[in-house]
């Protein structure tokens, strides 16, 4: 679990070591921290000392301290008071050297799978003149409602475009270095509400062959100390109408996104106090889905924000909240990481019905299970699940990265010599945050027909030039990335071999790699061929096979700089690090402050 004690030491260290001994000194830290709970700190006091750390280290504004601690404040509490967390375990998540990786208190869970497994099938090529349904797939919107033109785009906050709350940055925002434009910002920016309607608008007039819409998930900005419940209910209602209005009769499925909790990340299981509880989201969501959810799965998103729909004959369409139990940062799961609301056994039943049924399933969800905001132990759980199931998954849709990237799924979880097994798709994202162009995809599947695979065919991406939008203000255009990524990448089809073989075509491919590289930005901060060397592009290539947290997937790749993952946290460096003399000296100078402040 990560908060109270594990919050105060994320805000010292990061993601990165903060003093020259990291192991041992952080160990020291935390037991500083077991101390003040030993003697009964109250929750008031959690809070002073998690903002006395925020601000000594300078890892954010003084508001934005203020905003996380405030928000995070009886999840401190709550959590801290259901473990008993030794040092090894806190540094573990933290440190690579003080535990392992991503799993500091040795939670490895595994849930029942069904035995029977049917033979596996390989994928086979679809003839050419079978139907075909398109599907448009939209994810991590991002939308910031406080987005204004002309105001800094390059602060020091970390969200920008926006009026800034900070002394130091409201005293110079007469002197705007950078203004924000009119359709958005490459940068720590997100996307106005215009930008949203001028996309859905293009996406009305220029493709009118739609069969359905996915989404999947994070709706709001990435302003996140400044978070609250009814202002997410807004945004999902807000959203959810907005894509009614302009696909009428077309519909829409939703998959919940990591910033849909207040706060952030916080997806709290039904084992944890009522007040935590997330009804007031769920029921939001059943609510603004209305006609699009069954109504026999009404219940199930209330209860965990999943639900089933037969869509087309033969075809399920799952969509789970791997926010609930997959994501690294939901602290709650630190108290017990096995299975949160049973939402793995859920999909598993679901997937063993339609198995039984003989029909197909597309899976929608949000954070990719390799991705470094994932738990391993879901992640491992989910990959086994998309094993045992692969005949009967014929598509997975995914976001969170805001990249466009794909995912290899192996016959033996750790070793890609081994039989590809499943593709996951992860799309691009409409927000810019924090160096993308935006971007949406439409897939081609097989379907609707007697005897359908419901596999995907082909897919095809837009972008928004935000430079030349803004340059050209009143006549924005849309531009196609590319019209068939088979062609773009020289597929023969979707098969996972091919995505695998991909992946080995471009060791040698500087070409097939530069031009993914490209696509990976939609042409935004594409730094050119030359500025990606060996050790860069393994780390790549490993991403790409990495829907759960093995190294013995990149093996064969030898050394390799790993590709950092988004951190929506805290976006900039600890500008300083300091001794535990001047720590001790800091909490020293805190107390003289006043009398009836919080002791440390």
């Amino acid at each position: 679990m990560r908060f109270c004690a594990l919050l105060l030491v994320l805000l010292v260290f990061g993601t990165e070591p903060a003093f020259s001994d990291t192991c041992q000194e952080c160990k020291f830290a935390v037991d500083l921290l077991h101390d003040a709970w030993g003697k009964k700190t109250t929750e008031e006091c959690v809070g002073d000392l998690a903002l006395f750390v925020c601000q000594t280290f300078k890892i954010e504004d003084h508001f934005v301290c203020k905003g996380i601690v405030g928000d995070f404040s009886d999840e401190f509490m709550y959590v801290l008071g259901q473990i008993i967390v030794e040092p090894h375990q806190i540094c573990g998540l933290l440190l690579d050297d003080c535990g392992k990786f991503l799993d500091p208190f040795n939670s490895t869970w595994s849930v029942p799978i069904p035995g029977g497994q049917p033979a596996p099938v390989d994928k086979k090529p679809v003839p050419s003149g079978k139907p075909m349904l398109k599907a448009l797939h939209l994810t991590d919107i991002h939308l910031d409602m406080l987005y204004t033109p002309g105001l800094e785009a390059k602060c020091s906050e970390p969200q920008c475009c926006r009026p800034q709350q900070s002394p130091n940055e409201i005293s110079i925002a007469a002197d705007v270095q950078q203004p924000a434009g009119q359709w958005g910002m490459v940068g720590d920016c997100d996307a106005p509400y215009w930008l949203l309607t001028n996309m859905l608008e293009f996406i009305q007039k220029n493709h009118k062959d739609l069969d359905y819409v996915m989404v999947s998930g994070d709706l709001t900005s990435h302003a996140d100390w400044d978070y609250s419940r009814e202002s997410h209910v807004a945004m999902v209602k807000n959203i959810s109408d907005t894509i009614r209005s302009y696909f009428p009769n077309i519909p829409t499925y939703f998959a919940v996104g990591n910033h849909e909790g207040v706060p952030i990340d916080n997806f709290a299981p039904h084992f944890t106090p009522k007040k935590f509880h997330m009804d007031w989201l769920y029921d939001a969501m059943a609510d603004a889905w209305t006609g699009w959810v069954p109504q026999d799965q009404i219940k199930t998103v209330k209860y965990m924000g999943c639900y089933m729909k037969k869509i087309y004959p033969g075809l399920r369409l799952i969509s789970v909240n791997n926010a609930l139990g997959g994501d690294a940062v939901n602290f709650f799961l630190y108290v017990n990481q096995t299975d949160p609301d049973g939402t793995l056994t859920w999909l598993i039943k679901q997937l063993k019905d339609a198995e039984a049924a003989g029909d197909l399933v597309h899976i929608l969800a949000h954070i990719p299970g390799g991705d470094s905001e994932a738990l391993e132990g879901w992640a491992l759980n989910y990959y086994k699940v998309v094993n045992r199931f692969q005949n009967t998954i014929a598509g997975q849709f995914f976001g969170h990265t805001h990249s466009e990237e794909f995912y290899v799924t192996y016959e033996d979880p750790e070793s890609a010599s081994t039989r590809p097994t499943s593709v996951v798709y992860s799309a691009p994202s409409l927000t810019t945050y924090s160096e993308y162009f935006p971007a949406y995809r439409v897939y081609k599947l097989d379907g609707a027909y007697s005897g359908s695979s419901y596999q995907v065919i082909d897919f095809e991406e837009w972008y928004f030039n935000i430079t030349e939008a803004n340059a050209n203000s009143k006549n924005p255009q849309w531009k196609q990335l590319y019209a068939s990524v088979n062609q773009e990448y020289g597929l023969k089809s979707q098969a996972p071999s091919e995505w695998s073989n991909m992946i080995e075509r471009m060791r040698t491919d500087d070409v097939l790699f530069e031009k993914y590289r490209e696509n990976y930005y939609r042409r935004s901060k594409y730094d050119g061929i030359g500025n990606c060397d060996e050790k860069c592009k393994r780390g790549w290539l490993c991403s790409a096979r990495k829907m759960h947290h093995s190294e013995t997937l990149c093996a064969d790749l030898g050394s390799l700089v790993e590709r950092k993952g988004r951190n929506s946290y805290r976006r900039k460096p600890v500008p300083a690090r300091l001794s535990k003399e001047e720590i001790r000296q800091a909490v020293l100078d805190r107390k003289k402050r006043a009398s009836d402040q919080c002791p440390l």
